[in-house]
C-alpha cells in the first residue's frame, strides 16, 4: 500500500488528506467522511484504509476545515462549507494517477449525511456506503451547547435546520446503510426513514447491540465487512 499526502484548497483552506493507493496499476477510489467533531486519523479510518487496500480499492481519508490538520475554524464550519470541502476533495481526487473511474463514497454520522448530499446530485458517485447517519438534523442544532464547547456561527446553527436531505435523495441508489441498534446519538428511526426514501438497489443493516460509533471492534469489522461487500458489488 502506497501513502500520499494531499493537500487540497476550499475557499482558500488548505485542507489536509491522505491517499491509501494498493499496489496495482490502476483502482477504483473511495472517498471517506468523518463525522461532526472526528477527524481523519483516528483508528477506524486507518483501519478502513488499509482493509480497501487489501482488496485493491484506494482511499482518501481527509479533514473537513475547522477538524484534524486541516485550516479553518470550526465555529464556522457549516453544513454548506463542508459540503464545498467534500466537493474539493472530489475534484482533486478525479486527478489523481492510477484512478480508473469509479468512484464511490464512505461517510460516518455528519459525514454520512454530506456523502448523500453529494450523491444526491453528483453523476460521477457510484454507490455510497453511510455509518450511523441521521436523516435530518434538528436534534443536532437543539444538542450543539451539549456536544461541543465551540460557539459556532449563526450560519452553522441555521445550516443544520436548513440543508435538508430527505427531499433530495429521492432518486439516489446502491446506498447501503449500517446503524447501531442502541444508536443513542442518532437513533436507529433515522437509519428507517432513509431507507424508505431511497431508490433501489438499497440495504438497511441494523448492527445487534451496536452504539454510535461501533466502538467494539467487532461492531466495526462487522460494519466493514458489509461495506466492503457493498464496494466489490457496485463499485
Amino acid at each position: 500500500m502506497r501513502e500520499q499526502s494531499l493537500e487540497i484548497l476550499s475557499d482558500g483552506l488548505k485542507l489536509r488528506a491522505v491517499l491509501h493507493a494498493p499496489a496495482v496499476a490502476s483502482w477504483p477510489l473511495v472517498i471517506l467522511c468523518h463525522g461532526f467533531l472526528s477527524h481523519k486519523d483516528s483508528l477506524k479510518y486507518r483501519r478502513l484504509a488499509q482493509v480497501f487496500a487489501q482488496e485493491s480499492m484506494a482511499t482518501v481519508r481527509f479533514d473537513f476545515r475547522g477538524c484534524g490538520e486541516s485550516e479553518g475554524l470550526l465555529s464556522e464550519s457549516s453544513i454548506s462549507r463542508r459540503w464545498r470541502d467534500l466537493q474539493r476533495v472530489l475534484e482533486k481526487s478525479l486527478s489523481l494517477e492510477g484512478f480508473d473511474g469509479r468512484l464511490g463514497l464512505l461517510g460516518s454520522s455528519l459525514g454520512g449525511y454530506l456523502a448523500l448530499l453529494e450523491a444526491s446530485h453528483n453523476s460521477k458517485i457510484r454507490c455510497t456506503v453511510v455509518w450511523s447517519t441521521p436523516s435530518h438534523l434538528t436534534e443536532l442544532a437543539k444538542r450543539l451547547p451539549q456536544v461541543s464547547q465551540v460557539e459556532f456561527s449563526q450560519e452553522c446553527l441555521e445550516d443544520l435546520l436548513t440543508v435538508e436531505l430527505l427531499p433530495r435523495i429521492k432518486n439516489v441508489e446502491k446506498v447501503l446503510i449500517v446503524h447501531g441498534e442502541k444508536d443513542q446519538q442518532v437513533p436507529p428511526d433515522h437509519a428507517s426513514r432513509l431507507y424508505e426514501v431511497l431508490n433501489e438497489p438499497k440495504a438497511l443493516h441494523i448492527l445487534e447491540g451496536a452504539d454510535h460509533r461501533f466502538s467494539a471492534s467487532e461492531w466495526r469489522e462487522e460494519a466493514i465487512s458489509l461495506t466492503i461487500g457493498w464496494f466489490k458489488r457496485f463499485l
